[in-house]
């Protein structure tokens, strides 16, 4: 069963992360958030800003985003620490966008894109110093 609801899920979330990058709603994401990276959450600049002082966030530390959707706040952290980040997340479209906003960005070399469950992660343990997850359980 968990796997069924998993694939309803992740199409789901296929077709909020192409709608979410509408002029219109990037422009109320930055309004309301204080950003404009297509989320579909409802964490804030201030909220990812905290994050990134509690877990000491700074170049050299290799940060995981769970549920990263379309990259926030994983590529905003990398941007405003200079951490490298792994954003991951079970959308193609999603990660598209992360790899896409990070070559724009200039910040390519310390992100990457991953698809992929969060039940079944690729990663080796202890491959990161610090992992967030915002907005993955609502």
């Amino acid at each position: 069963m968990a796997v069924r609801e998993e694939i309803a899920t992740r199409d789901q979330f296929e077709n909020s992360h192409s709608a979410a990058h509408t002029p219109v709603l990037l422009d109320v994401e930055r309004e309301v958030l204080g950003g404009d990276y297509g989320a579909n959450g409802y964490t804030t600049r201030v909220q990812a800003d905290l994050l990134a002082a509690e877990l000491s966030l700074r170049p050299g530390v290799r940060l995981l985003d769970l549920g990263a959707g379309c990259g926030w706040p994983g590529l905003y952290l990398s941007g405003s620490t200079g951490c490298d980040v792994v954003c991951c997340d079970l959308t193609v479209s999603g990660m598209r966008a992360v790899s896409a906003r990070a070559g724009r960005e200039g910040t390519a070399s310390r992100v990457a894109a991953v698809v992929a469950s969060a039940r079944h992660l690729p990663f080796h343990p202890e491959s990161f110093d610090a992992i967030v997850h915002t907005d993955v359980l609502c």
